[in-house]
């Protein structure tokens, strides 16, 4: 995987110039005084101001030092209605947060292998007011798009397409806390979801962007995302007990394959009263079953599986 070496720096060993922007992304989940004053456009004492008043959450590192949850941000953000001026490091100013210029910035994050750039970069776009199904869709989908494209073409070889794609994947692990709803508690009573790419399907980042935004909306998540045999999925579904099934197919497959994955899964969800989403080009040309419900977007996967959220198994 070709990945930027985090390593390079002055002769001293300390970061050189514009680096020291690039290590503050690396864990975006926790941000420092500065950069919350950064995202928000305010000085860092006004930060410091609002925290020790208790108007946004934080927690002192043994040095003192004040730190943010991303989740405690955006709730303060929403909760304030406070519009967002700036982001993450120099990653995004002026028009970068229209979507074409996002897309255009996390390819060129992704291509570069630099998962913790992504991952600011969705944290910018959080905090500036998208949901992060919305940057999955809109911004991360896309770029991922591109970057297929230009391996396609010979623009990329087939290890930096490799890297870019783990890079995503890596961003994608690590941006849950960017979905999660501030202040909700994380409760014991909520539903099961089985998530999968469909038998024969490699490309499971699809199947990775649905399990991460039903773990942040509390399901139990089994993930057992790519080439998971048709019968096999469909038995986890039933000892599940799954309230949720979300079933990706990427690209164009042998149909029959596809439709008997399909109709087991559905089958399956039958016996635990739950519901099954199916999604991805690779569906396009199959015909569903009855029971299986079509998605085009994963904003729609959560609005699908929200009534199922709560629901708890009954059957011993």
């Amino acid at each position: 995987m070709l990945k930027v070496d985090g390593s390079k720096g002055g002769s001293d060993g300390a970061p050189a110039e514009g680096e020291a922007d690039a290590e503050a992304q690396v864990k975006t989940e926790v941000l420092s005084t500065r950069q919350v004053a950064q995202l928000l456009g305010v000085g860092e004492a006004t930060v410091k101001r609002w925290a020790d008043s208790g108007e946004i959450d934080c927690f002192r590192t043994p040095g003192g030092h004040r730190k943010f949850r991303l989740s405690d941000v955006t709730g303060f953000v929403q909760k304030r209605q406070y519009e967002v001026a700036g982001g993450l490091g120099s990653s995004l100013s002026g028009g970068d947060e229209d979507s074409e210029d996002a897309i255009a910035t996390m390819e060129k994050y992704a291509a570069r292998g630099d998962a913790g750039a992504c991952v600011a970069l969705m944290a910018t776009l959080r905090l500036k007011g998208m949901t992060l199904a919305q940057i999955f869709d809109e911004v991360l989908a896309p770029a991922l798009r591109a970057v297929g494209q230009k391996w396609e073409k010979c623009d990329l070889s087939g290890a930096e397409e490799h890297g870019a794609t783990q890079a995503i994947i890596e961003a994608i692990a690590r941006s849950q806390p960017l979905a999660e709803p501030p202040g909700e508690p994380n409760r014991a009573d909520r539903g099961t979801a089985v998530v999968a790419s469909v038998a024969g399907e490699q490309h499971d980042v699809s199947a990775r962007m649905a399990a991460c935004l039903l773990r942040a909306r509390c399901f139990e998540v089994l993930a057992p995302l790519a080439q998971t045999p048709a019968r096999d999925l469909a038995e986890m579904i039933v000892r599940a007990r799954a309230s949720v099934v979300a079933l990706a197919c990427t690209l164009p497959m042998d149909a029959r394959q596809v439709t008997e994955q399909v109709e087991l899964a559905e089958q399956a969800v039958r016996q635990t009263g739950g519901i099954l989403l199916v999604g991805g080009p690779g569906v396009d040309t199959v015909r569903l079953p009855p029971g299986a419900r079509l998605m085009t977007s994963m904003s729609q996967l959560l609005a699908e599986s929200e009534p199922a959220r709560r629901k708890r198994a009954s059957r011993a």
